[in-house]
C-alpha cells in the first residue's frame, strides 16, 4: 500500500515526532511506502538529513502539506495531529472512496473545546487506552474508534543491569517546559520539601528541556532559594531517577525510555489517571498523589528499596512492556484494526482548498502564507544565526507574531457581532496579574455547578499560568489572539477591573463587574487632585457603560461606588447588593482547619501549624520606592516570640520588591504575587498590618487583630484623601509606629470590636449563600 502520513511538523522535536518516525519505520518494515506530508515549511537539507531515521529510505518521500492536491495519491491516509483533522474535508473531496484515520496524541483535557474532529470525513480515528476510548466515546460514535497503542520499536527490551542508588538522589525531568501538560513547578515544591525543610541536602533535580515555561521555573529557583539543587539544562549525571509529574499523557515515551536503561521511575498518575491505566500493574514503578508530604514519603520509601527487591521488580516490569506495548507485526495489525471499507457512502461536496488552509491556520495558531514563519524556518539551519535565532527569546517573539491578528479598530462604544457559547466562561482579575479575589471565587463556585463549562482565565505571564492551571482553568495571555478569540465567543465575563479596549464587547455578552475592595481610599472621580481625577474618569467612563452588572457588599459600599464611577451613566447597569464571592470564601472556611492546612502546604511546603503568621499588606504609592515602610521589619521579627512570621503581601505593581524582602530575614516572606491569593492568606493569618487598603474591611470578616500603621497619612489625605474618618466609622487608629511599639501592638490582646462595626457598617450583605444569590439572579435574567 501506499500510505499518505499528513502531521505538523516531522523535523521538529518531541513526543510526536518520535510516534510519526515509529509508525513510518512499521509500515516501511511492512513494505509499504510512506508519503509524508509536512505542515510547516522544510528544507531539502532536513529532508535529507531526515531520511537516515528510517528502515527504508527510498520508499519515504516527503511534501508540504499545500502540495498535497498535485502529489499521487495514496491508498490510506493518516493525519497524526487532531488540529489537522479538518484536513479530511480536503481529502474526501479529492477521494471520497479512500479511508481516512485521524490519531489522538494530545491528552483530551489539552484539546481545545471548539477543536474540529471532522467526524464525518474521517472514518476511524486511533487512541491509547481503552480510558481514553470510553471518554471520547461521548463526543466521537464508538463505531469510529479503535483502541491501538502507538509504536516503540526504537527501544531495546534487553535487561539492564540494575546498580545501588548512590549517595547523591539525581532527579531528572526530561520534557518539554509546558505547565498545560507536565506541572513542573510542582516538581521544585517537592525539592523546596527535601531541602529546606527537612534539611535533605543529597537530594538534586534536573530539568532538561526547552519551552516558554523555563524563565518562570527559573524565578521559582530563586524564590526557594534552590539554585544549588535544581538545574536547567546543565549536564545529566550518570545515574538519574527518572520523575514525572506530568498532569496527563497518553504514553510518555521518555517514560519507557528510562524505565528501558534500568532507571527507577517515580509517576503522578495524571488527573486523568492515563498513566496508572498504562503503567499501573508496574511494580518498579513510585506512584505521587500531588501532596507535598505524602509523596516526600513515598519517595523515600521507594529509594529504601535494596537492589535485589528493585531488580526482582523491573524485570518482571519488563515482560509487561514486551506482553501490552511492544507489538508484533505492528502494522499489519494497525491495518486490520481498519474495517476494509469506509465509512463514508453519501456524495462528499467539493471543499476549497483556500478554506481548508485557513481552518488549519486557525487551529494550528499560524497566519496565513506567513512570510515570517518562512524566513524564520531557512535562517534555522544557516551556522551562525541558526543557534540564535533558536533560542527561546527569538521562538517566543516569532510565536507571538504568528498568533497575531489584525484588529478591526473601532470605536470603544462599538458592540460587535458574534457567536456566543454559554459554556464559555472568561474570568480576569486584576488585568492578568494573578489569579485571585471575586472573579476567582466567583468562578470556583460555577465551576463546582457546571463542571462542564470552559473557563478562559487571563494572565500576564507564565506564573500567573501556574496559579490558575491549579484550579483547572485555561490561562490566556492577555491581549493575544487567543485571549481576543476566547473572550469574544465567552457569553459570561466576570472581571475586577475594567476589560481589555481592543477586546470590545460582543451582543448578547454579560460582563459581571465585582471591583476588587471596600474603598477608604478615594477613587477615580472623588480623587483630591484635580488633575488626576478628571484624567482618570475621562479613561473609566466609557469602560464602565459596558458593564451589565455591578457586584456590592452593602448600600454604603454602592454608594461610594455611585460617587467614584459616575453610575448613573451607565442606565443599564444591575446594581446587585448581594455580598462579595471573595468574602463568601472567607466566612465559609473562616473556622476551617482542614482548609487552613492546605493553605499552609500550598504556600510552605510543609504541615507546620503551630506558627503564627502576621500578614503585612501595604497599599502602592505612584512614587517608585525602595521599600515599602520606613520600619526594620527584620528587628521586628527578631524580637517577637521565635514561633511568629511576617509575610508581606506586595501590590503587583511593586512586585520588584519581592526579592528585597525575601532576603531580609528567613523569618519574612514574600510571595510571588502571581502565586498569591490575599483571601487565602487571610485565612491563614492571625494578624493584619495594613495602612489604607481595602484588605482591612474584608479581614474584619476574621475576628482577628488589625494593626492599621500610616507612615504618610498628610501626605496620602492630600493627593489621594478619603471617603470617611477610619477611626469615628470604625473604631480602628491609625497610628506611625516605631518597631518597638509595633511589637508591643502585635503582642497586646484587645476585643476586636472593630471587626463587627466594619462588617455591620460596610459588609453586610457578605455572606455563606452570596455566591447562590449571584448566580441564582443572573440566570434568571439571562
Amino acid at each position: 500500500m501506499k500510505i499518505g502520513i499528513i502531521g505538523y511538523d516531522l523535523f521538529g522535536t518531541g513526543g510526536t515526532k518520535r510516534s510519526n518516525v515509529n509508525l513510518i519505520n512499521e509500515f516501511l518494515k511492512d513494505r509499504h511506502s510512506i508519503v509524508y506530508f509536512n505542515l510547516l515549511p522544510f528544507t531539502k537539507k532536513k529532508s535529507q538529513l531526515m531520511k537516515n531515521d528510517f528502515n527504508s529510505n527510498d520508499s519515504v518521500h516527503f511534501e508540504q502539506l499545500n502540495n498535497f492536491k498535485s502529489a499521487e495519491k495514496c491508498d490510506l491516509y493518516i493525519i497524526t495531529r487532531e488540529s489537522l483533522f479538518v484536513f479530511s474535508k480536503a481529502i474526501k473531496s479529492l477521494y471520497p472512496k479512500i479511508t481516512v484515520v485521524g490519531e489522538i496524541h494530545t491528552p483530551l483535557q489539552l484539546l481545545d473545546p471548539e477543536l474540529d474532529f471532522a467526524i464525518e470525513y474521517i472514518d476511524y480515528f486511533r487512541v491509547a487506552t481503552d480510558g481514553i476510548l470510553e471518554k471520547l466515546s461521548k463526543k466521537i460514535p464508538e463505531s469510529q474508534l479503535f483502541q491501538y497503542p502507538v509504536s516503540i520499536n526504537h527501544l531495546s527490551l534487553e535487561k539492564k543491569e540494575i546498580v545501588p542508588l548512590g549517595q547523591k538522589i539525581n532527579f531528572l525531568i526530561y520534557s518539554r517546559f509546558d505547565e498545560y501538560q507536565k506541572d513542573i513547578a510542582y516538581a521544585i515544591r517537592l525539592m523546596d520539601h527535601f531541602v529546606n525543610i527537612k534539611k535533605q541536602t543529597q537530594y538534586f533535580l534536573y530539568l532538561n528541556g526547552t519551552g516558554g515555561y523555563e524563565k518562570a521555573y527559573h524565578q521559582l529557583i530563586s524564590f526557594y532559594k534552590l539554585e544549588k539543587f535544581v538545574f536547567i539544562n546543565n549536564e545529566i549525571p550518570e545515574e538519574t531517577i527518572y520523575l514525572s509529574t506530568a498532569r496527563c499523557e497518553t504514553l510518555g515515551y521518555s517514560i519507557l525510555e528510562a524505565f528501558t536503561e534500568g532507571n527507577p521511575i517515580i509517576l503522578y498518575k495524571g488527573d486523568d489517571h492515563s498513566l496508572a491505566d498504562i503503567y499501573g500493574e508496574f511494580e518498579s514503578i513510585c506512584w505521587l498523589e500531588k501532596d507535598i508530604a505524602t509523596d516526600a514519603q513515598a519517595i523515600e520509601r521507594f529509594l529504601s528499596k535494596d537492589v535485589i527487591e528493585r531488580k526482582k521488580a523491573y524485570e518482571k516490569d519488563l515482560i509487561l512492556v514486551e506482553s501490552s506495548l511492544k507489538k508484533g507485526n505492528y502494522a499489519a495489525k494497525y491495518i486490520q484494526k481498519i474495517p476494509t471499507r469506509n465509512k463514508i457512502s453519501n456524495p462528499v461536496k467539493e471543499v476549497s482548498f483556500d478554506y481548508i488552509e485557513k481552518l488549519i491556520n486557525q487551529q494550528n495558531n499560524i497566519q496565513d502564507n506567513s512570510f515570517v514563519l518562512k524566513a524564520y524556518l531557512k535562517l534555522k539551519e544557516l551556522p551562525i544565526i541558526g543557534t540564535i535565532v533558536k533560542s527561546e527569546k527569538i521562538k517566543k517573539t516569532i510565536k507571538s507574531i504568528l498568533s497575531s491578528k489584525t484588529e478591526n479598530l473601532a470605536d470603544d462604544d462599538d458592540i460587535l457581532e458574534g457567536e456566543l457559547r454559554e459554556d464559555f466562561i472568561f474570568v480576569e482579575s486584576f488585568h492578568g496579574k494573578s489569579f485571585a479575589g471575586d472573579p476567582k471565587h466567583l468562578a470556583l463556585y460555577l465551576q463546582k455547578k457546571y463542571p462542564s463549562r470552559y473557563f478562559y482565565v487571563s494572565s500576564v505571564n507564565e506564573l500567573v499560568d501556574i496559579e490558575i492551571l491549579q484550579f483547572g482553568m485555561i490561562p490566556v495571555r492577555i491581549g493575544g489572539a487567543r485571549y481576543i478569540e476566547k473572550f469574544r465567543k465567552s457569553k459570561l465575563v466576570i472581571m475586577n477591573g475594567n476589560s481589555l479596549d481592543k477586546a470590545k464587547k460582543v451582543k448578547g455578552q454579560v460582563f459581571v463587574e465585582t471591583w476588587h475592595g471596600f474603598p477608604l481610599k478615594k477613587m477615580v472621580a472623588d480623587l483630591e487632585n484635580i488633575d488626576a481625577r478628571d484624567e482618570e474618569t475621562k479613561a473609566f467612563l466609557p469602560r464602565m457603560r459596558k458593564w451589565d452588572y455591578l457586584l456590592t457588599s452593602s448600600q454604603k459600599n454602592l454608594e461610594l461606588f455611585e460617587s467614584a464611577f459616575c453610575l448613573s451613566e451607565n442606565t443599564n447597569l444591575h446594581k446587585l447588593i448581594l455580598g462579595a464571592p471573595r468574602n463568601n470564601y472567607l466566612i465559609a472556611n473562616r473556622f476551617n482547619e482542614v482548609i487552613r492546612n492546605e493553605i499552609i502546604k500550598k504556600y510552605f511546603n510543609h504541615e507546620d501549624k503551630s506558627l503564627k503568621y502576621i500578614l503585612y499588606c501595604p497599599t502602592w504609592r505612584k512614587d517608585s520606592r525602595k521599600k515599602v515602610s520606613t520600619l526594620d521589619l527584620s528587628q521586628v521579627i527578631k524580637e517577637l516570640p521565635n514561633d511568629y512570621r511576617i509575610i508581606v503581601k506586595l501590590h503587583p505593581l511593586e512586585s520588584h520588591l519581592m526579592k528585597f524582602y525575601n532576603d531580609i530575614d528567613k523569618h519574612i516572606i514574600c510571595f510571588p504575587n502571581e502565586l498569591s491569593d490575599i483571601q487565602e492568606l487571610f485565612l491563614i493569618s492571625d494578624i493584619l498590618i495594613t495602612d489604607y487598603s481595602s484588605a482591612m474591611f474584608d479581614y474584619a470578616h476574621m475576628n482577628k487583630k488589625i494593626i492599621v500603621l500610616q507612615e504618610d497619612v498628610y501626605e496620602y489625605q492630600k493627593k489621594v484623601g478619603w471617603y470617611f474618618d477610619l477611626y469615628k466609622e470604625t473604631g480602628l487608629l491609625g497610628k506611625n509606629y516605631s518597631e518597638d511599639e509595633l511589637i508591643q501592638e502585635i503582642l497586646t490582646e484587645n476585643n476586636y470590636k472593630y471587626n463587627e462595626k466594619i462588617v455591620t457598617k460596610f459588609l453586610d450583605k457578605d455572606s455563606l449563600h452570596t455566591n447562590h444569590d449571584i448566580i441564582d439572579y443572573l440566570t434568571k435574567k439571562n
